[in-house]
């Protein structure tokens, strides 16, 4: 049992210090700092039963706080799937706190497909170059792993955002996720 305690007492230790703020403050994203995104989606106008969205990208900072990138998007619900494909930048407001906002864009390749039987509408299978707008904060609750919150705009192309009213062109979405730095 005195076994038991001292493990649970040095995991209790560890887990205070990384998620400590008042022993570290301030996020440091020099020149050659990686980065490992995988974040989800919150779609609150989509017309399927459910909807699984995967985004991850993975970012190198070419100078101190601005990063560039590849970025690989997954949707697939009853109904359609859908992959985005493509290149991003963002710039980091670092400060001497743990939050750090960031603006970014993407440019990406999006191809929709599905089968429109059990909606109101026919989804046809489309290829459209889709530009995405996004804002966003980062909270480090250690030097190397960050929780994000960010709403992008996109427009594209073409009709590839399936929603309750239709296919649009244009679209908004929440994501949150977790940021790796390496």
């Amino acid at each position: 049992m005195e076994k038991n305690m001292k493990k649970n007492a040095v995991a209790i230790a560890l887990a205070g210090m990384m998620f400590s703020p008042a022993l570290w403050a301030g996020v440091d994203l020099p020149e050659g700092t990686q980065e490992f995104g995988l974040q989800g989606s919150l779609d609150l106008d989509y017309v399927d039963d459910y909807l699984f969205v995967l985004n991850t990208s993975y970012g190198y900072f070419i100078y101190d706080d601005w990063e560039i990138g590849a970025v690989l998007d997954v949707s697939m619900s009853d109904s359609n799937k859908q992959f985005q494909f493509g290149g991003f930048t963002e710039y980091n407001f670092t400060n001497t706190s743990n939050w750090v906002p960031y603006l970014g864009a993407a440019a990406q390749l999006a191809n929709l497909s599905g089968d429109g039987d059990d909606l109101d509408f026919d989804v046809e299978d489309v290829t459209a170059l889709n530009i995405k707008l996004s804002g966003g904060v980062k909270y480090f609750i250690n030097p190397h792993v960050a929780i994000s919150a960010e709403v992008n705009y996109n427009i594209s192309t073409d009709d590839i955002n399936v929603s309750k009213d239709g296919l649009e062109d244009s679209f908004t979405r929440f994501v949150f996720g977790t940021r790796f730095y390496f």
